[in-house]
C-alpha cells in the first residue's frame, strides 16, 4: 500500500489541520520506511513529529531552504549537504542549548531513505528493527542506542505516538501536542 496518503479531513482546530497535513505529506515515505524496518509507519510519523514539532521546526539553511531533516540526524562524518541549527542536548540530565550541523536533504523521501539506512545499518539500533506497532520498544531501542541525549526521549516518542490513533482512512484528532 505504499504511496497511499493519509487523508487530511476537515478539522476544527488549525493546529490539528496542520498536523494532518504533516501526516499526509509524510505518510507514503513512512509506509515505505516502515515496511523496510519492520516498524509501524505511525511510529515513524511520531518520530518525525517529535523531532520537528510537527514540521514547524525543521532545520533551515541560511537561505531559508528547508533541510527536510525530519529525524534530527546530525552531520557527523557526513559528506553531503548540511545546515547549522540550534539544538538541546542533555549531559548529566541537564539540558544545554548549542548549535550543531544537521544533514540536509532535497526532499522528504531522501530524509526517510537516509533514516532507514541509519537504523538498518547501525548495530546500535538493531533492537529498533522489527518492533512493529510496539512504539515503546522502538523508542527504548533508539534511546539505548544513543539516538538522543534526552533521558525522557523514549517516553516522549511513545507519548506522541499514542495520539496517532488513526488509520489511512481517518484523520488524526485529539490532543496532538508534543
Amino acid at each position: 500500500q505504499t504511496g497511499k496518503s493519509a487523508p487530511i479531513g476537515e478539522m476544527p482546530d488549525a493546529g490539528d489541520a496542520a498536523k494532518n497535513r504533516f501526516v499526509q505529506e509524510l505518510w507514503p515515505h513512512a509506509e515505505a520506511a516502515g515496511a523496510e524496518l519492520g516498524v509501524d509507519p505511525r511510529t515513524l510519523i511520531a518520530h518525525a513529529a517529535l523531532e520537528t514539532g510537527w514540521g514547524r521546526h525543521l532545520p533551515q539553511g541560511e537561505n531559508g531552504r528547508p533541510s527536510h531533516n525530519y529525524f534530527g540526524i546530525k552531520a557527523t562524518a557526513w559528506n553531503g549537504a548540511s545546515v547549522e541549527a540550534g539544538t538541546t542536548e542533555f549531559a548529566g540530565g541537564v539540558a544545554h542549548e548549542h548549535t550543531a550541523r544537521f544533514r540536509a536533504y532535497g526532499s522528504p523521501g531522501e530524509s526517510f531513505r537516509d533514516y532507514v539506512a541509519l537504523i538498518r545499518d547501525n548495530p546500535r539500533y538493531a533492537g529498533a528493527k522489527g518492533t512493529g506497532a510496539d512504539t515503546a520498544s522502538f523508542a527504548r531501542a533508539l534511546q539505548a542506542g544513543g539516538y538522543a541525549t534526552d533521558p525522557d526521549y523514549a517516553a516522549k516518542l511513545a507519548r506522541v505516538a499514542s495520539v496517532l490513533k488513526f488509520t489511512p482512512a481517518a484523520p488524526i484528532s485529539g490532543n496532538l501536542e508534543t
